[in-house]
């Protein structure tokens, strides 16, 4: 998605990837683990958006762990060691990071000052955005987002939403009472851009819509945009505590973002509601 918003006429674009038969002219191959990148990856590179994670979805196994930890702080430090060594000065290194870094079991408006969490996707978010604050030290301006839950029609939240649509039922996670933080990829895609764009904005960005909503309303939303004849299940919270016992937190983590810092920039969101935002993925 931002490959297709981004200005090609202003912007040269070049990519990494770790699947070698993915190369190709602006397809470059990298191996945080062996410590590998391709030179002419960042040959006179001047913006740097580092968005690589493998997903936290995925199993809470510990290979999986050190594959999240791998693919986003050693990623991120093998970039910086690489163009330190190359004497290669990027005007701007953009980094994702996440709302886990205010912990789960948490609640409440949560600012960007705000602390960390103690938990271990809290400790991971604090080490990911260290490793990007060291592109501060060869003087690049550095941007971290911690997003909320991306809201598109191929992303993982809608589509394990509608599978259970799909059988004309909708699935609520306890009560429904829970926060839920959500940006439309199309508003996450077009504050990099803007970021981009104004020099003056660094350090990290809480990157959510300003719209604050319980899970219940997204899952109401989306029944009522394209599933108007299902009904709505509410499974107990113990249900999920019993058989995802540590990934859970992942379904009642209950604070929201705020979005003050982002605002005072002038960045306006083309999708503040949820509501368009479902239409415009699901129809």
């Amino acid at each position: 998605t931002l490959y297709k918003k981004l200005n090609h006429s202003q912007y040269t674009i070049c990519f990494l990837t770790s699947d070698k038969k993915k190369c190709s002219e602006n397809i470059f191959y990298w191996d945080s683990q062996a410590g590998y990148i391709d030179q002419e990856a960042l040959k006179d590179v001047v913006h740097i958006i580092h968005l690589a994670g493998f997903n936290i979805a995925s199993k809470w196994s510990a290979k999986n762990k050190l594959k999240m930890y791998d693919s986003r702080v050693n990623s991120s430090k093998l970039l910086y060691e690489k163009c330190v060594d190359l004497n290669i000065h990027p005007k701007t290194f953009i980094s994702a990071s996440a709302m886990g870094y205010y912990g789960f079991n948490k609640n409440g408006i949560k600012k960007e000052k705000d602390k960390t969490g103690d938990d271990w996707m809290a400790k991971l978010c604090e080490k990911w955005e260290k490793a990007a604050d060291n592109f501060k030290l060869i003087k690049t301006r550095v941007v971290k987002t911690r997003l909320a839950l991306v809201v598109d029609k191929n992303s993982g939240v809608l589509q394990k939403t509608i599978l259970g649509f799909k059988f004309k039922t909708g699935i609520i996670f306890g009560d429904g009472k829970q926060c839920f933080p959500w940006i439309d990829i199309i508003d996450a895609v077009r504050f990099i851009k803007f970021t981009l764009k104004e020099k003056n904005i660094d350090g990290v960005f809480n990157l959510a819509s300003p719209q604050k909503i319980s899970y219940y309303t997204f899952i109401k939303s989306v029944q009522k945009i394209k599933y108007k004849y299902s009904i709505l299940i509410s499974i107990p919270k113990l249900i999920f505590q019993l058989i995802l016992p540590e990934k859970y937190v992942l379904l009642f983590n209950d604070i929201q973002l705020s979005t003050e810092k982002i605002e005072a920039t002038g960045f306006k969101w083309e999708y503040p509601n949820i509501e368009k935002s479902i239409a415009k993925n699901l129809i």
